[in-house]
């Protein structure tokens, strides 16, 4: 089975806003900057952001099954002194997972400064907590892709049920906690062409059955076309996409804190994307642009409370990725374009920049990788979600006092060392910090760490 993937962002966590938002793909909101670009374990060479991109949750797939192999007797009454061979391929595979998880969040302030409009157990004094449990079974069954009359690409169908069981403060202080339960049931299946090289594809869907998956689904699909270009390149086109109608997360619906609470019967949101993307490899060259629209987006508002906007909005957006390379120069850029169409509500930077120009080699009998270089990350200036402690999450600013943030740039500079399972970096981070406008700011009244000096190693152990 193959999960989600999670979107990374320095400093507070991502918010409530959000957490709907993690089973479908939306353009992220920029990031800091982190550790230098990490060279590949396998062969030196820089590791580039631009993972496959994956589509809403649910998404159950299917590693694909190892042939067996074993040795059969020579012909009766013959002599032979060639080893025959007979390729046993499991065909069919009957699969059962079991997945359970337990989480806690706990929050506590000793000594509160920030105003809350509401305070529901004591004043000055802060100590939230919430618990989650849940247990996940999926039984399938899965046809190999080729071997089958019945399915010529790969098929898979799997049934699921989803036990939750979450614990919240009680309405007063001291009452007992409130522990509400949600199960889900979900049929799905899945038709994937993953062999050959010309066309690939796959297909999933997911429909929900009792409790509060019914009247839930989601589709999601993706197709990639090879074909050459001259006699040494060949462009890749891929196109992907997802429709899903589902409830908002749990905790967008119900909550129980000093400062928040709340029981919201929201409805459901309903997600359409679709996005194509060109690749040229041999020019360094990646372009995918997509749109998405969203009905009853829910959200913080500037109170931080749920919220849902009952139209719909939409989002485009543009990425492009080109790389040169002269000898050991490098240069990588990515430049984002996106827009929304209720900013007030969905937020987003139009232009996001990032460059890294570094030098890459190969020193000590070609055994030592040595990579050394700046990288730079911008984005235009937007009123941008502030955070909440004592909801650990972001919601959007107030209108009577917002402020922009963004409008400036990061600059790191560092070495990457490769040396067969060793990889040493050093990095000074944010190197520009105190030039210029020092307006830097991600994050409202949340100031970027000045410039610090990073180093780390990483040995991996193993025969």
């Amino acid at each position: 089975k193959a999960g989600q993937g999670d979107e990374r962002r320095q400093g507070p966590p991502p918010s409530p806003s959000e957490a709907g938002d993690r089973e479908g793909q939306r353009p992220s909101r920029p990031e800091q900057g982190g550790e230098p670009p990490a060279l590949s374990e396998r062969d030196g060479e820089p590791r580039g952001d631009d993972g496959p991109r994956e589509g809403p949750g649910g998404d159950n797939r299917f590693d694909e099954f190892a042939s067996m192999v074993a040795p059969s007797r020579p012909p009766a009454g013959g002599q032979s002194d060639t080893l025959i061979t007979e390729e046993f391929v499991p065909v069919t595979a009957f699969v059962h997972s079991l997945k359970v998880e337990r989480s806690r969040h706990s929050y506590r302030d000793q000594s509160e400064t920030t105003e809350y409009d509401n305070t529901y157990y004591q004043e000055g004094y802060t100590s939230d907590s919430t618990t989650v449990l849940s247990v996940k079974n999926m039984f399938g069954i899965s046809l190999l892709e080729g071997f089958n009359k019945y399915a010529k690409a790969g098929l898979t169908v799997y049934l699921s049920h989803e036990f939750s069981r979450y614990d919240l403060m009680g309405d007063t202080l001291g009452a007992p906690r409130i522990r509400l339960s949600e199960q889900e049931f979900w049929v799905g299946a899945e038709l994937a062409k993953r062999e050959g090289h010309a066309l690939h594809y796959n297909l999933t869907g997911e429909l929900g059955l009792l409790d509060k998956a019914a009247g839930q689904f989601r589709v999601t699909g993706n197709i990639d076309l090879n074909f050459p270009l001259g006699r040494r390149d060949t462009v890749q086109f891929q196109a992907r996409g997802y429709i899903t109608h589902s409830l908002p997360h749990f905790y967008l619906r119900h909550y129980r804190s000093n400062h928040f609470a709340w029981d919201n019967d929201l409805s459901k949101e309903l997600r359409t994307r679709a996005e194509g993307e060109l690749t040229i490899s041999r020019w360094g060259t990646k372009l995918r642009v997509g749109v998405e629209n969203v009905k009853n987006y829910t959200y913080l508002s500037s109170l931080g409370l749920p919220t849902q906007y009952t139209g719909s909005i939409q989002v485009l957006d543009a990425t492009l990725r080109q790389d040169f390379r002269l000898g050991v120069l490098h240069l990588d850029n990515e430049l984002t374009w996106q827009t929304s169409s209720e900013d007030d509500i969905l937020p987003l930077p139009t232009l996001s920049v990032y460059h890294n120009l570094y030098l890459l080699g190969k020193l000590a009998h070609q055994v030592l990788t040595v990579q050394i270089g700046a990288d730079m990350r911008y984005f235009t200036s937007y009123y941008g979600p502030t955070y909440t402690p004592a909801l650990q999450q972001y919601n959007l600013q107030s209108t009577d006092d917002r402020v922009e943030v963004g409008g400036y740039p990061v600059v790191n500079v560092y070495a990457n060392l490769h040396l067969k399972r060793t990889r040493i970096f050093v990095m000074m981070y944010h190197v520009n910090a105190g030039m210029g406008d020092r307006n830097y700011f991600f994050v409202p009244h949340y100031p970027l760490n000045g410039r610090l000096f990073k180093f780390g190693i990483s040995w991996n152990f193993f025969d």
